[in-house]
């Protein structure tokens, strides 16, 4: 199994979401069949350019609702959970260090729900230390494969994640219908 993480925050929450899939090449194969569904979608070639390097949920929610229905059947088309964590913030006291010991609980409360043996690929944050940070707590539990850090625009399983981030932080905030959030197997673990 594989776990794909991310994390999203908006003014009151922070959350930690992991997608989680049975391997890596059918999580790539049902990106790639997602990609070739929307290729032919009309978008300007500038526009498209950019949304094809790398598929941002910000994007997707404010210009391409339809793609990104597109991309959420294609994750159901995967046998998959999706597990996330939230922490809910106090006022304005959420500078980094703060926001990175809450990042490490949230993934560790993630971990510790999941059966499996996975390995993990969570998105880089480019801060070299807070990555060997999560890389050296994380792999201490039981269940751990591997765990290492990627380039969202390189791995299709985070481009996943993001735009499910989006999806959750947005229900948790109450600011889009829940429809997809309903629909899909999300569950919260603390």
């Amino acid at each position: 199994m594989i776990l794909f993480v991310d994390e999203t925050e908006c003014k009151d929450y922070f959350i930690v979401a992991g997608l989680l899939t049975e391997s890596k090449s059918k999580t790539d194969d049902a990106f790639k069949r997602f990609k070739k569904k929307v290729k032919n979608f009309p978008i300007p070639p500038k526009k498209k350019e950019k949304l094809f390097t790398e598929f941002k949920s910000v994007l997707l929610d404010k210009e391409y609702q339809k793609i990104k229905v597109c991309m959420l059947e294609h994750i159901d088309s995967l046998n998959y959970s999706v597990i996330y964590s939230v922490y809910k913030k106090d006022g304005n006291k959420f500078n980094q260090d703060i926001k990175e010991r809450i990042y490490l609980q949230l993934l560790n409360n993630i971990v510790l729900n999941i059966d499996e043996q996975i390995d993990i690929i969570f998105d880089t944050f480019n801060k070299k230390d807070f990555e060997e940070k999560i890389i050296n707590s994380i792999k201490l539990n039981h269940n751990v494969l591997s765990i290492i850090q990627q380039d969202s625009r390189l791995e299709f399983g985070l481009q996943f994640i993001d735009n499910i981030c989006s999806v959750i932080r947005l229900h948790i905030d109450r600011k889009e219908s829940t429809l997809y959030y309903l629909l899909s197997n999300y569950y919260e673990v603390n």
